[in-house]
């Protein structure tokens, strides 16, 4: 395994990538983005020299190719085929990563948003992300004039009145629930 800096035309993407392909305008596109923008590429594209392929890396090199970038810093391996797709799947597979350790998760991204003049969402996580991380109020909030919960069939409405005392333990476990369901949002209303 060596880097390489190689012409962006000889990157292939694998035929094979079991990866959705993103494409501009998509949130996580954007979010890509703005990472490559702002620390550049610091995870180089895995290319193998024998197949040709780009073996991890692809979106980064979609984005990379749309920015008009000519050449691209990669690592340069030297697989068969089966290993080159085995690889493909361990650099791409959640599995393989741990999960956060909320505490800390937590703790870092609630001392980035408290910083002046820095933007949390170089994160990753968009403001309303942040939000429901951090379970911090929605400043756009707006109750709903009906109190007529079958607006929407697909989506079941709670409404939870926590008394401040028991707010930071309570909150530990609206943390664990956002982390395990993270399509459920949490609206929260100080008064």
């Amino acid at each position: 395994m060596h880097f390489q800096s190689i012409n962006i035309d000889e990157l292939r993407p694998a035929p094979y990538n079991p990866r959705v392909k993103l494409k501009p305008g998509d949130k996580a596109w954007k979010k890509l983005e703005r990472s490559l923008e702002e620390f550049d590429l610091v995870q180089p594209i895995v290319w193998n020299k024998r197949t040709g392929h780009v073996v991890g890396g692809h979106q980064r090199l979609e984005v990379l190719r749309h920015r008009g970038v000519l050449d691209v810093d990669c690592v340069v391996v030297d697989l068969p085929l089966d290993r080159e797709k085995a690889l493909n799947v361990t650099l791409n597979n959640a599995a393989v990563a741990s999960d956060w350790d909320s505490d800390k998760l937590l703790d870092l991204v609630g001392e980035l948003s408290t910083l002046p003049d820095f933007d949390a969402t170089l994160t990753g996580f968009d403001n309303q992300e942040l939000r429901d991380l951090l379970l911090m109020p929605d400043p756009e909030f707006q109750p709903s004039p009906s109190t007529n919960m079958d607006t929407d069939a697909a989506t079941v409405q709670a409404t939870l009145s926590i008394p401040q005392e028991d707010w930071e333990s309570a909150s530990e476990y609206l943390d664990d629930l956002l982390g395990n369901f993270p399509d459920v949002r949490l609206n929260l209303r100080k008064d």
